[in-house]
């Protein structure tokens, strides 16, 4: 469950602030937020979920982290 919570946690945090980007270069390009935000809502929910399941599918295969291999605990 605690997995769960962190992968959930991690999209919801991806989504949100994909939205927040992508709105914010909508209303810098003159469109209102009315007419936008479900466009938004939408590519910020797929590309969360291909950015989190890329993320799941590296953890999950063992893939290495060049930055988790260079720091040593002490």
């Amino acid at each position: 469950m605690k997995e769960f919570i962190r992968w959930a946690g991690q999209y919801l945090i991806a989504a949100g602030s994909m939205f927040a980007i992508l709105s914010a270069v909508d209303a810098g390009s003159g469109t209102a937020f009315a007419d936008g935000w479900r466009n938004n809502l939408a590519w910020a929910i797929v590309s969360a979920a291909i950015f989190i399941g890329a993320r799941y599918y590296q953890a999950k295969s063992g893939a290495g982290c060049r930055a988790c291999d260079t720091i040593r605990p002490k």
